[in-house]
């Protein structure tokens, strides 16, 4: 399981789509203040009564943003392409072949997204911080404790997340379901189809407090800060115990071709 582990992220290390995403996702980072201050200058350059940049920012804020826009559907598209480049390429036979369970492969794959969703997040925060830093100034906020939980809830959040796309990519064979949903979980637009089994459920129940938005994992981690990270930690476990254990199953039982 060690060896499998290593070569998978050995394979992910040498994939163009990684370092495409990840350069993506940096360029992203780092132009998300230079961006706004350009928005900025053109609306001033209209009405000199536009708002402008802030003095100063905290650097709790930066940290509780690990995907600035649309970082985090970047993560998870680079994750798909990981997920299905042994079908790709070929080859997933020859690795299943090798180990006492054939599931093992999901589960390499599944503990290999901890570095990759932790080097997309701290990407995320660093490249923020350095474009921030030449347009306004960065402070100690004193709430970096509550930061650093929000940061944890996103991690944990994501990786539920993958998750969901290691059992619909690999264990279902399905690259392009799995990326019509990194840009729909990655942009938060689920949010439609959870809206239609909420009103399902007002139908049958009558109740309308229940919101499914509050309690998947893609539309916490658009709004963490607003939930407590007991609610973001369930909802996070309870996703990864039913797909995770569902996608070692499901390639368990088919046939490796």
């Amino acid at each position: 399981m060690v060896n499998l582990l290593r070569m998978d992220l050995y394979r992910m290390r040498k994939a163009t789509s990684f370092w495409v995403c990840l350069g993506i996702a940096l360029v992203v980072s780092v132009g998300q203040m230079p961006f706004a201050w350009l928005l900025t200058l053109l609306a001033r350059t209209f009405s000199s009564e536009a708002p402008g940049l802030p003095a100063s920012v905290t650097l709790s804020s930066l940290i509780r943003e690990p995907f600035p826009l649309l970082n985090g559907m970047v993560a998870m598209l680079s994750a798909c392409s990981f997920f299905y480049a042994d079908e790709e390429n070929g080859y997933i036979k020859n690795i299943a072949g090798q180990m006492p369970r054939r599931g093992f492969t999901i589960l390499s794959k599944f503990l290999a997204m901890i570095p990759h969703t932790l080097l997309y997040m701290m990407i995320g925060v660093g490249g923020n911080l350095m474009g921030t830093l030449f347009f306004v100034r960065v402070q100690l906020g004193g709430d970096e404790a509550r930061a650093l939980l929000i940061f944890l809830s996103k991690f944990l959040l994501m990786m539920s997340l993958n998750a969901i796309l290691v059992t619909v990519v690999s264990s279902l064979r399905s690259k392009s379901l799995g990326s019509v949903l990194c840009v729909l979980m990655g942009t938060g637009l689920m949010f439609m189809i959870y809206g239609a089994i909420n009103s399902g459920v007002y139908q049958i129940f009558r109740d309308a407090n229940f919101d499914l938005n509050d309690f998947m994992p893609d539309q916490l981690l658009q709004a963490a800060d607003r939930y407590t990270f007991l609610r973001c930690f369930a909802s996070a476990a309870v996703t990864t115990g039913i797909f995770l254990p569902l996608g070692i199953r499901i390639f368990d039982r088919r046939d490796v071709k």
